[in-house]
């Protein structure tokens, strides 16, 4: 999954630093660990479902950023918004990034962070019961 998520974030054009002395991919595999084992214990299963990898993909890039962005290690001026999507509509969800003109680009990448992190994700289609 490290590799997918990498390339997630190159989508973005947000590097991730190969030099040993950064901390990103030690960073990203504790991220990647820390999905995986909460998408496993929603749905009491000992592996991700195919049906939620994507998911789980942006939900460690999401956790990525938020915590890039919270260490003070990122830096939002430089990221490009206007290739991002503007809106996302799934079934009855819909989701609208950026719309307004006055918006400032900190609100324009926490809203983009809340679509990734999936914070009201629904498990219950890959839920299973234990006893």
């Amino acid at each position: 999954m490290l590799l997918a998520v990498k390339l997630r974030l190159a989508m973005f054009g947000i590097p991730v630093s190969n030099d040993p002395k950064n901390t990103d991919d030690m960073m990203l595999t504790f991220i990647i660990e820390k999905v995986t084992n909460h998408i496993k214990n929603q749905t009491n299963l000992y592996s991700i479902p195919d049906g939620l990898r994507e998911i789980a993909i942006d939900m460690v890039v999401g956790e990525f950023l938020y915590t890039k962005k919270s260490m003070g290690l990122l830096n939002i001026d430089s990221l490009n918004f206007e290739v991002m999507v503007k809106q996302v509509q799934d079934g009855d969800t819909n989701t609208v990034f950026a719309v307004e003109e006055g918006m400032s680009l900190e609100n324009q990448f926490n809203h983009f962070l809340s679509y990734l992190q999936h914070p009201n994700a629904d498990f219950a289609k890959y839920r299973v019961l234990t006893w």
